[in-house]
């Protein structure tokens, strides 16, 4: 029985193998800089953004290896491979975070501070291609069709939102305690939680009509990419503006999104090998 418990509770494996994978290296870290929280060097930051992307990356191909064995392998790749899914879907993708984005900072720059408006750093849009290669190995790759097979869309993508967005609570607070102090875990609540849950139950929705996981990295990297592209130079106060108008508007497109699947009632293709596991609720 105990030797069987990995492929019993993969999804419980894979948060665990991820989460220490990734707050063990960020641990690690802190600990060679005497638990500095000073404004990180270059070093620190390149090791913290690694250790980052080890934990999802390794735990997805890890434990896809072992449950799986090497078919599971194979339809990882097929599902990269999977582009052949509509321009419409490329469009959500691909323009959602910008468009959002660039809306609420011009209008904040326009009719509130000139803080607000976006900068175009456009080097940085490579810190979203690789968080979001890496990352999607095991949020989407992984997580993703295990959890749909056996419960609903919503459900999905709220629960791998929240935990994707506690992942990242340990190198935030290592990031920005020291500027934000008392507001921190207001800054984290609105940045990460609300923010990224209603994101990821985006993602979940485009990969449960797709299929593909190349089209989750894209959304990912866009998400991620342009944050980092357009982000004001505004102060603490002025940063929670704007981040809780993003939040509250993708809260909003995530309302009206899922209301138009219900509407479709167009189930999610599931891989057998999953749907196996949970033969008497893969239809829901």
């Amino acid at each position: 029985m105990t030797k069987n418990w990995p492929r019993r509770h993969p999804l419980l494996l894979y948060c665990v193998l991820a989460f220490s994978i990734s707050w063990g290296g960020i641990a690690i870290v802190l600990a060679a800089t005497g638990f500095s929280l000073a404004t990180p060097g270059q070093l620190e930051t390149g090791l913290l953004f690694g250790a980052m992307l080890l934990g999802p990356s390794f735990s997805g191909l890890a434990l896809t290896i072992f449950v799986d064995g090497h078919a599971g392998l194979g339809d990882l790749w097929a599902r990269f491979l999977r582009w052949k899914t509509g321009v419409a879907w490329y469009a959500v993708a691909m323009l959602t975070a910008p468009l959002l984005l660039l809306t609420i900072l011009l209008f904040f720059g326009t009719l509130a501070a000139p803080a607000f408006a976006p900068r175009f750093q456009l080097g940085l849009f490579a810190v979203g291609i690789l968080a979001g290669c890496f990352e999607e190995i095991g949020w989407t790759g992984f997580a993703t069709p295990r959890l749909l097979a056996g419960h609903s869309l919503g459900f999905t993508g709220l629960s791998i939102g929240l935990i994707w967005a506690f992942w990242h609570l340990l190198v935030d607070f290592r990031y920005n305690i020291d500027a934000m102090g008392a507001l921190w875990p207001v800054a984290f609540a609105i940045v990460y939680l609300a923010t990224l849950t209603p994101y990821r139950m985006l993602m979940t929705l485009v990969y449960s009509k797709t299929q593909s996981l190349l089209l989750a990295i894209i959304m990912h990297a866009s998400f991620t990419g342009w944050l980092m592209v357009m982000f004001p130079v505004t102060s603490p106060v002025q940063n929670l503006v704007w981040q809780a108008t993003f939040a509250i508007s993708l809260w909003s497109i995530v309302a009206f999104s899922l209301r138009w699947a219900a509407a479709r009632t167009n189930p999610a293709k599931i891989r057998p090998e999953i749907q196996a596991e949970h033969p008497d609720r893969a239809g829901r």
